[in-house]
């Protein structure tokens, strides 16, 4: 009973010193706020980013030139008219939509004077052997983060989002060589 109790003992002296070694200084809580705060903290963005544009132009324009000449010489008369008209009435618009919606794990980067986190991250998923890159990086405040480092994209300064693809649809989306000749001509 003794030596259990001498071993009990022990055992709380060794979990005592330990704990007079531990660091006060780094400590943090695993129930605390865990915001980002420095250099090489992680910081999760939820990508939710919808971008339309439209873009028309219209030309209408009207000309009309004649000219003409008359001549009477001995009492015949003699009559030539030339005109040339033209119209052009030309509407051209463009429309684009995009939206991407993720969830990118990001890093802390550099911290500017003003306090503001610079984030940069970069993921890749693969989809039916079509790989995808999504690439962020921008500023975001501290207190915009949430208790576990988390932001919406919304809350990026010069937020900068890039999704771009590799693989067969995305080689397929470039012109052939006869359309991009084509093109170059103007047709």
């Amino acid at each position: 009973m003794r030596a259990i109790l001498l071993a009990l003992g022990l055992l709380l002296c060794a979990n005592a010193a330990h704990a007079i070694e531990f660091d006060i200084d780094s400590y943090t809580s695993t129930w605390a706020d865990q915001r980002a705060s420095s250099i090489g903290d992680i910081v999760t963005v939820l990508v939710q980013e919808k971008a339309k544009a439209v873009s028309s132009a219209g030309i209408d324009a009207d000309n009309a030139h004649s000219i003409g000449i008359s001549s009477n010489y001995k009492g015949s008369a003699f009559n030539l008219d030339a005109g040339l008209d033209s119209r052009m009435n030309n509407d051209a618009s463009t429309a684009r939509n995009g939206s991407i919606s993720a969830t990118i794990t990001t890093r802390v980067i550099d911290i500017d004077d003003f306090g503001l986190l610079k984030i940069e991250g970069t993921q890749f998923v693969t989809v039916n052997g079509e790989e995808q890159k999504i690439t962020l990086s921008g500023f975001v405040r501290e207190k915009d983060l949430s208790p576990d480092s988390a932001v919406i994209s919304s809350r990026i300064e010069s937020a900068r989002i890039e999704l771009s693809g590799i693989g067969e649809v995305n080689d397929n989306r470039k012109p052939g060589i006869i359309r991009s000749l084509f093109r170059w001509l103007g047709f």
